[in-house]
């Protein structure tokens, strides 16, 4: 059975411009019948994997992310003028197996009801195993990157502007002063939008686009290691243009 959240998490990915594959070391019929649920097609369901050839498929979307896809005799069949922006992997696993995939991964996060080595493992542990919280850590971190350069550029374009009065005879001492002090505070109060409303930190949900709360999601059912009868698991690998893998494996 999957979690109540998982089939609208792996919709906002795809939302998001987040390939999502699933690597799963259990049969391809179980793989598939769950792949279907999520809406993920034939091509990014990874069935029947060992932990080594996890590893290895991290590997190949690492490489296809730097443009290392090589030639016969070793050279690379991208010129400078081919190259794009590269885009980063996220393993998210729970398990033993999924150890060396996360450590090789360009982020690894853990399931915090995982096992203590992929928690060892992993860059980032998730407190439980709700995989909103997974989604909210993605947009959260893409919020961050955009209030970033928001403030860079913001920054540079005031000082530029008072440089060209000051240089024009336009700007006096103080006017450069009170420009640089007014800056510094919108840019501190661009970077305070980040900061959780007080409405969602009295619901518990850190900030409101997101409610992680599993009186809201209707309790918990099966997926991610949090019952004893849960058969099937679910983590999470993600990656900005290549691929979130989901995990399952075997409890």
């Amino acid at each position: 059975a999957l979690r109540d959240e998982a089939e609208h998490v792996i919709a906002s990915f795809k939302k998001l411009g987040i390939d999502t594959n699933m690597l799963t070391g259990d049969n391809s019929k179980a793989a598939l019948s769950i792949g279907r649920r999520l809406g993920l097609a034939p091509q990014q369901i990874r069935s029947q994997l060992l932990p080594h050839e996890k590893l290895d498929l991290i590997k190949e979307f690492i490489a296809e992310e730097r443009g290392e896809s090589n030639d016969a005799d070793g050279t690379s069949s991208r010129s400078c003028l081919e190259r794009r922006r590269r885009g980063l992997v996220l393993m998210c696993g729970d398990g033993v197996n999924d150890a060396p995939a996360l450590a090789i991964a360009d982020v690894g996060v853990a399931m915090g009801a995982g096992a203590a080595l992929a928690m060892e493992t992993a860059d980032v542990t998730l407190l439980d195993s709700n995989l909103l919280k997974l989604l909210k850590v993605v947009t959260l971190g893409r919020r961050v990157t955009r209030t970033i350069i928001e403030n860079v550029v913001f920054s540079f374009v005031a000082k530029a502007v008072v440089m060209g009065f000051t240089f024009a005879g336009y700007s006096s001492l103080w006017a450069a002063i009170g420009s640089d002090v007014g800056s510094m505070l919108i840019v501190t109060a661009n970077g305070m939008k980040l900061l959780p409303s007080k409405k969602s930190v009295r619901a518990g949900t850190g900030f409101d686009k997101f409610n992680v709360r599993s009186s809201v999601l209707g309790g918990v059912k099966a997926g991610v290691g949090t019952s004893s009868k849960t058969s099937v698991s679910f983590p999470i690998a993600v990656s900005s243009e290549k691929g979130v893998l989901i995990d399952e494996e075997q409890k």
